[in-house]
């Protein structure tokens, strides 16, 4: 009896024994698999590093292209603005005092010419530089103080050395001041609104 239980004691060793062999082997069949998994996936990881590292140089030749174009645009730009200010001037300093005066039309006349042409060349200009289709508030801003401005530095000069004659019964001296008055309180709206604009740009 005691023979009987050494020989099942003896095949449930080798079993256990063969058992522990083949987890032996599953266990390092799948740390094989783990092993190739995790080769396959570092050598995908360093084709995509690869890949974005090309990107990436790519990437900062286009960027240093665009800002190359965008540099250049801007010269451009700065220099064909610059034309229509040049040309601007002429027209309000050259052009409208030639045409009124070979026309025999009151010099009156020049400030609203000046104004006018002013304004509506600035909307240009602005319009051009900012590079959007629609006009918005600012450029309309700004070209409603550019041409006023314009249009007190013709009129002070003009007023004051008499090539403009304005009855003497005080209304020079009125006209003066109420222009002074207009200007300083559109440069103070001028200047006042786009500090709001900024501080509601700050605050959203």
């Amino acid at each position: 009896m005691v023979l009987g239980e050494n020989e099942e004691t003896e095949k449930s060793v080798e079993e256990l024994y063969k058992e522990r062999k083949e987890l032996e082997n599953q266990l390092n069949q799948l740390n094989q698999n783990k092993i190739d998994k995790l080769e396959s996936m570092n050598a995908e990881l360093e084709k995509k590093v690869e890949w974005l590292d090309k990107e990436r140089i790519k990437a900062t030749k286009d960027r240093d292209n665009l800002l190359r174009k965008i540099r250049h645009s801007n010269e451009k730009s700065w220099k064909t603005a610059l034309k229509m200010i040049i040309i601007l001037g002429v027209i309000d300093l050259v052009l409208v005092p030639l045409v009124i005066t070979l026309l025999g039309i009151p010099l009156q006349w020049i400030f609203v010419s000046i104004g006018l042409i002013t304004f509506f060349g600035i909307i240009l200009v602005v319009n051009y530089m900012s590079g959007t289709a629609p006009l918005n508030t600012g450029e309309i801003r700004k070209a409603l103080t550019v041409s006023f401005i314009t249009v007190y530095f013709a009129f002070v000069p003009l007023m004051a050395f008499g090539a403009v004659k304005i009855p003497q019964n005080g209304q020079l001296q009125s006209i003066v001041t109420n222009f002074t008055w207009i200007i300083g309180a559109i440069i103070i709206f001028y200047f006042g609104s786009r500090s709001v604009e900024e501080y509601i740009k700050a605050k959203s």
